[in-house]
């Protein structure tokens, strides 16, 4: 996907430096299976497209972080070692388990669409169908008392 232009984007410069941070708190690289961090795979441009109404509480969750960084360390999100942004993260979503809670689901939910990590965890990089998978056949008996029912709606 191609880049926002800056004046475009739904969050402020300070934001978008904690986001990219976040993302590499909530799937970090993993070099050794070759896995990028969820920073790596476009989670911004996949939520400005899907989902851009959610800047919004992203944002005022971003501010949220940088002013308790600010407040307990004196110094800004970024600036912070690995560890005193794993505790305020943490600290900040035992106050309230939902803080980043939209993050989180859409950096999971983009990360697994990216070919990279698909390769990583040993599934094919492409879209189950026309391959397919195999559907074994059931007892479609079970649905005898569904169609003995009949019709159950009002046609329009």
């Amino acid at each position: 996907m191609t880049q926002p232009i800056t004046s475009d984007s739904p969050l402020t410069a300070v934001q978008r430096a904690i986001f990219d941070v976040v993302l590499d708190q909530i799937i970090p690289e993993d070099p050794a299976r070759k896995k990028p961090s969820a920073a790596d795979v476009g989670v911004f441009e996949y939520i400005l497209v899907r989902n851009p109404e959610s800047f919004d509480e992203i944002g005022r969750q971003l501010d949220e972080l940088a002013a308790q960084a600010t407040s307990s360390h004196q110094k800004e999100y970024t600036e912070l070692t690995r560890e005193l942004q794993d505790d305020t993260l943490n600290r900040l979503h035992e106050q309230d388990s939902r803080f980043l809670l939209i993050l989180s689901l859409q950096a999971v939910e983009c990360y697994y669409l990216d070919s990279r990590v698909m390769a990583a965890i040993g599934l094919p990089a492409r879209a189950p169908y026309p391959e397919g998978f195999t559907v074994h056949r059931g007892d479609l008996s079970l649905l005898d008392p569904v169609r003995e029912r009949g019709r159950i709606w009002r046609r329009t």
